[in-house]
């Protein structure tokens, strides 16, 4: 029995640490909410897009590439990249937070 419980509360615990791309399925967006564009085909997606200036994820402050390989997009001409796809949700809610860290400082 004590064995059984120690499994459980092992399994339990591992359900709530799993990574961050683990979050509940957020609303869907405004229609008036801005777009977020995916990166187009070919060399032109990277010339287009202002290269992604910080080696942690604008939303969690991870370091990129310490889930896996980072989650990259182009929103509003400007690359993004975040630590996991979950992160994603967070910045589609107040993309203007987000991008304000990605100014540049004076």
């Amino acid at each position: 029995m004590k064995v059984t419980s120690a499994i459980l509360v092992t399994m339990f615990a591992a359900a709530i640490l799993i990574g961050c791309d683990k979050k509940e399925p957020a609303a869907p967006a405004p229609k008036d909410a801005p777009k977020t564009e995916a990166p187009k085909a070919g060399a032109d997606a990277k010339t287009a897009a202002k290269p992604y200036p910080l080696d942690v994820c604008v939303v969690s402050g991870e370091k990129l590439g310490s889930m896996g390989k980072p989650f990259v997009f182009v929103h509003q001409g400007q690359e993004i990249k975040l630590c996991c796809s979950g992160c994603e949700d967070d910045f589609k809610k107040e993309p203007a937070k987000f991008l304000a860290k990605l100014a540049p400082k004076k």
